[in-house]
């Protein structure tokens, strides 16, 4: 699938799934870093993923969320769910999406629920059908969302009308297929996670927090 083309200014949904400290052993000692997996959106159908390195938190976060806008999906929607049932996959984990009436919510656990929100999704229901590793549950997500499929592009595939496929009287109208317009900047409220470890970052004079509370110096000494 072709690479999607958004402006970086309606990306206005960011959130940071997972933050955790590296290390790398070389010749001098150990090299402590910080890796972040962070998820972007504008809330009307398109999603992206990227994972940052760095020494400190806020530049960690900053490359994920550049990563993750060069790399973004469109996800079709349908009203306030997805069109169809689909399984995403990736590595040993397996999510399972499907469409749920309006009302529902989004039934996810972290990581997931951090891609469908992003993505625009305000009901759906999800299952984790294998392992539960908070990487590989995103990237499988992302995977499932991609395999959506609408229906005017199915028809035109196989050369019929919308309305001689074999799928619910509710999804044969075209009109809901069209492109959304992103959610407006002051609907959406900053991911509480992000700032607090931009905030802690600051305040420690770039000794930079993880989210177990420990700063890149190394854990803390038992007494």
């Amino acid at each position: 699938m072709a690479r999607v083309q958004v402006d970086p200014e309606v990306l206005t949904i960011e959130k940071t799934v997972q933050l955790k400290p590296v290390s790398k052993t070389v010749k001098g000692g150990r090299k402590r870093r910080f890796s972040s997996l962070v998820v972007v959106g504008d809330g009307a159908g398109h999603v992206g993923v990227g994972m940052g390195k760095s020494a400190s938190v806020p530049d960690s976060i900053a490359k994920g969320t550049q990563k993750a806008k060069k790399n973004l999906v469109e996800v079709p929607l349908v009203n306030t769910t997805i069109p169809h049932m689909v399984i995403g996959r990736m590595g040993a984990a397996r999510i399972l999406l499907k469409p749920a009436a309006p009302g529902t919510g989004v039934i996810a656990g972290p990581a997931t629920r951090a891609v469908v929100e992003a993505a625009g999704i305000k009901d759906i229901l999800t299952k984790s059908l294998g392992s539960s590793n908070a990487t590989n549950s995103v990237y499988a997500a992302i995977e499932g969302l991609k395999a959506l499929q609408k229906a005017p592009d199915v028809a035109k595939r196989r050369g019929k009308t919308i309305n001689e496929l074999a799928i619910p009287a509710k999804l044969k109208d075209a009109s809901l297929y069209e492109p959304r317009q992103p959610e407006p900047v002051a609907d959406y409220q900053a991911d509480e996670k992000s700032d607090r470890f931009r905030k802690d970052a600051k305040r420690d004079g770039g000794r930079s927090r993880s989210p177990q509370g420990r700063n890149n110096r190394g854990p803390a000494r038992q007494r």
